[in-house]
């Protein structure tokens, strides 16, 4: 019924790609809305949306406006096109790129650039798109705010989108969140909370490989995955109630980071740095 009705339209689509058209449907719902799939008479698919109970459905919930965007419009607008890209698989040239959230664009180099879009991720009350770069021939992640400059291309016949995703995802595995990693080593991290903090730490996911064992009224945190920016912020997040056990490596970059503030807590001037990426 939809194609007949698009054909009167003079719409031209297929009917795989409407099959990933109404299947996309839920990316563009509110928090407290869910896609209700039924078939009704004739085996006809009827679509209906539906409001589902949430924390913020209480009326005295607040919602803080920390970490909130400006400008929330821009933002939307972002996400939508980028959405869309995924769905037609089309690649998108980056003509302007800015800040240094993720460390992928540590040395403001490349600027100028073509990107696959593959994924977007919420994360930490943050956009952000994953990607394939065939000019680096790597998988990098952007904040969708530091893409300032941005157009759509045509669909490229190297653009393989199911082989990329699968080889995106198991390459996301290996990141703590979504920064870059210092190297492409999988650490074994081994982490002691004190009972409290540790108590906190088991209710949530922080990680797919996180395990948990009790010690000495202590909590010992285990992960695999490598080593990056958000794990160490993460891990000061903690402040004295976490200690790093092993490895050397994520010790020496701990360290390295408390050295830095206290010597950029002495002097007048401050320029950014990121200690997590080689100096190319």
């Amino acid at each position: 019924m939809l194609l007949e009705t698009f054909k009167k339209k003079r719409v031209t689509i297929g009917l795989r790609q409407l099959q990933r058209d109404v299947k996309d449907l839920e990316l563009f719902l509110d928090k407290d809305e869910r896609l209700v799939k039924n078939r009704g008479k004739d085996k006809i698919l009827e679509l209906e949306i539906k409001q589902q109970k949430t924390v913020n459905n209480l009326s005295f919930v607040e919602t803080s406006i920390f970490k909130t965007p400006v400008d929330k419009k821009s933002l939307e607008t972002k996400i939508a096109l980028f959405n869309e890209a995924i769905s037609k698989k089309l690649p998108i040239r980056i003509d302007k790129i800015s800040n240094d959230t993720t460390s992928f664009n540590a040395e403001f180099r490349d600027t100028s650039f073509t990107l696959f879009p593959l994924k977007i991720i919420y994360h930490n009350f943050d956009y952000y798109i994953g990607c394939y770069i065939p000019k680096r021939k790597k998988f990098e992640i952007f904040e969708i705010e530091q893409l300032v400059k941005y157009r759509t291309l045509r669909k490229s016949k190297q653009y393989d989108n199911d082989k990329l995703l699968m080889r995106y995802n198991a390459y996301a595995k290996t990141l703590f969140g979504v920064t870059k990693n210092i190297d492409n080593n999988i650490y074994k991290i081994k982490l002691q909370f004190s009972s409290i903090t540790g108590s906190y730490m088991e209710i949530f996911n922080w990680h797919h490989s996180q395990k948990f064992n009790k010690k000495d009224n202590t909590i010992i945190m285990t992960l695999e995955c490598g080593i990056n920016r958000e794990l160490v912020g993460w891990i000061f997040s903690w402040m004295y109630n976490v200690k790093i056990i092993e490895p050397p490596e994520l010790k020496a970059y701990y360290n390295k980071a408390i050295k830095e503030i206290r010597q950029i807590n002495k002097k007048d001037i401050l320029l950014y740095r990121n200690i997590f990426v080689e100096k190319q």
